[in-house]
């Protein structure tokens, strides 16, 4: 959501979410765990080769269906209208989807215990030919960013009053694809997104220079709803039990 529009529709919001919070007994009685997610950061959530989605986010989230003893059903949604619209419609019962945990987005939705680590990083074509750097000065150079990601929050309060150029993005696909093609000098994504870049697509992609921000992401729930209380049952039992880190190993440890 655009953070400078939510004071205004922040009463609406909740007001929303608590009407249509969606519970455990909801999901138990519907036999069905309603995920919300975007495809496009692997390895996080991406779509593999026959169309399936797939990735560290979605075990986890499985792994909560399963503790629920329901199904777990994926909805593809742009991350614009993922947070927090489709969780506070009702549309989705969670979303998972690189989602940081801020004060701001917790007075409109629930979020569960963090569960993973990361920073907002710059990604720029192999080899940085266009030599950018930060903290070094960012004056006039086109930064891309995510529509309604902390990203973008960050860039707008660090990189822009320095008189950085943001080009926002509903598709992050899209923004990688014009950092290849020269359009803009570095796009704004998440750390383990790089590292899965230059595994998948050598010398395509690269890092520049220090992290933007770090932060924790969560699951997104409702307001209110105990489907957060239920998330971290389960994130307790994987870390407790090693499948956690088996997990990580699996999705984002570089062996």
């Amino acid at each position: 959501m655009n953070r400078a529009a939510l004071p205004l529709a922040l009463s609406a919001l909740l007001l929303t979410s608590a009407a249509l919070a969606a519970s455990v007994a909801d999901v138990e009685k519907k036999g069905v765990l309603v995920l919300g997610t975007d495809p496009t950061f692997q390895p996080f959530e991406y779509k593999d080769a026959s169309g399936n989605i797939v990735g560290f986010e979605i075990d986890i989230a499985r792994a909560v269906a399963a503790d629920l003893g329901v199904k777990l059903q994926i909805s593809a949604v742009g991350f614009g209208a993922l947070m927090p619209q489709s969780v506070t419609s009702g549309r989705v019962d969670m979303a998972i989807s690189a989602i940081t945990i801020t004060p701001e987005r917790a007075k409109v939705v629930g979020f569960s215990a963090p569960y993973y680590r990361s920073a907002q990083v710059f990604i720029v074509k192999g080899g940085n030919p266009k030599k950018f750097a930060w903290p070094a000065s960012v004056k006039g150079k086109i930064l891309g960013v995510q529509a309604n990601t902390t990203g973008q929050y960050a860039a707008g309060d660090l990189l822009k009053p320095k008189g950085a150029v943001l080009k926002v993005y509903d598709d992050f696909a899209a923004g990688l694809a014009d950092v290849q093609s020269g359009r803009i000098d570095a796009l704004i994504g998440d750390a383990p997104t790089v590292t899965s870049l230059k595994t998948r697509l050598p010398g395509q992609f690269d890092q520049a220079g220090k992290a933007l921000v770090a932060e924790d992401y969560g699951m997104v729930v409702a307001r209110g709803s105990d489907l957060a209380a239920a998330a971290n049952k389960t994130l307790a039992r994987l870390k407790s039990s090693g499948a956690y880190q088996k997990l990580l190993e699996k999705w984002i440890v570089q062996k």
